[in-house]
């Protein structure tokens, strides 16, 4: 399905790379695992080559897909959040497992309006962090440009935090 040195994305990892198909014994039965790179965290990680898209490993979009992906990022207006903030953690965690290209953008779409209404909390800062690394990845080699040129493709505007006059 994957090719030595392709790019894929990974649930919550991101972008990473097929560096190599090994073969693994578990349990005394032989497996093959993709063995994917993430130079971003410098980390790696092996993958059961039967289990791929079970566990979420895809392609990286096609440029047709980022096109929409983006207009949905810089047209998208807030998105409401749950009452209740561990619930709304809870699905936030989900949706970036399922790592979904358009689940990834609502989150980041829902946190960049929060950051310039109120700014964010530690955990919401992180979270916007990751999401944001995963798109800006994601579209830039999908896009064939820079990491800088597919940044300035998703933020129209920086919202800024208000700041209260004394």
């Amino acid at each position: 399905m994957f090719q030595l040195g392709e790019k894929v994305i990974y649930p919550q990892y991101g972008l990473g790379t097929i560096s190599e198909v090994t073969e693994k014994s578990v349990n005394g039965t032989s497996h093959s695992f993709y063995r994917l790179e993430f130079p971003v965290k410098q980390m790696e990680i092996l993958v059961p080559v039967s289990r791929a898209a079970e566990n979420g490993l895809r392609k990286v979009m096609e440029q047709a897909e980022v096109d929409q992906l983006i207009k949905f990022i810089t047209s998208s207006n807030s998105i409401p959040k749950p009452q209740q903030w561990h619930r709304w953690r809870k699905k936030t965690l989900e949706q970036m497992k399922s790592g979904d290209p358009l689940d990834i953008a609502s989150i980041y779409c829902y946190l960049r309006s929060l950051e310039g209404k109120k700014g964010l909390s530690f955990t919401e800062r992180k979270i916007l962090m990751q999401v944001e690394r995963m798109l800006i990845s994601e579209i830039s080699v999908a896009k064939q440009v820079s990491e800088e040129a597919a940044e300035n493709m998703i933020r129209v505007t920086r919202p800024k935090k208000k700041i209260k006059a004394s």
